[in-house]
């Protein structure tokens, strides 16, 4: 209860700072288990410096999305059908292309790719993300919207993204080692 607390004093006193941390955190957890768990890494051949890259998209994503949760309530508090769905259909049509793109991009560019290598990497993976990204968040930010306070949702949509950064983790890395 006390880490609860902690957290919650954290996500509203410094809710850029917070969001950033947990985001960072769960990015490179989902490396992690992604390298360890569908890659069948082993311990001794886990990329550490793939990890940490990222966890440091995370920290980008994090920041982001305390702003964007704040912009999208600007369509409005109440949780009505009409606003619920202006929300996610926004949020689903802006935010996540840019985000699932932004993900593919900057994995390449910190494993050092070159522009070719990247755009590749964007045009072959860009619409299967994006597909697999339709079948789940929607219900997940309709959940996020109906039922979680504006201070939490990015920590909701974090704890749910741990499984979507196994997933884009592993395509945006292509299961290949760090240069």
């Amino acid at each position: 209860m006390a880490l609860f607390k902690w957290y919650r004093y954290c996500s509203y006193t410094y809710p850029i700072r917070t969001n950033l941390v947990q985001a960072g955190f769960l990015f490179g957890l989902g490396d992690l288990i992604a390298q360890s768990a569908v890659e069948k890494r082993k311990p001794d051949e886990i990329d550490w410096l793939r990890m940490v890259r990222f966890a440091s998209i995370g920290c980008a994503v994090g920041p982001t999305l305390s702003m964007w949760y704040k912009t999208l309530d600007r369509l409005g508090t109440k949780n009505t059908i009409p606003i619920i769905t202006k929300k996610i259909s926004v949020d689903q049509l802006i935010a996540s292309p840019i985000i699932n793109g932004g993900v593919i991009i900057m994995s390449g560019v910190f494993s050092g790719d070159k522009w070719p290598q990247i755009k590749n990497k964007l045009e072959d993976d860009f619409v299967k993300v994006m597909l697999t990204s339709y079948l789940i968040w929607p219900a997940v930010q309709t959940f996020n919207f109906i039922i979680v306070p504006q201070q939490y949702r990015v920590l909701a949509v974090q704890i749910v993204s741990l499984a979507w950064n196994i997933y884009i983790s592993f395509v945006s890395a292509g299961g290949r080692k760090s240069k």
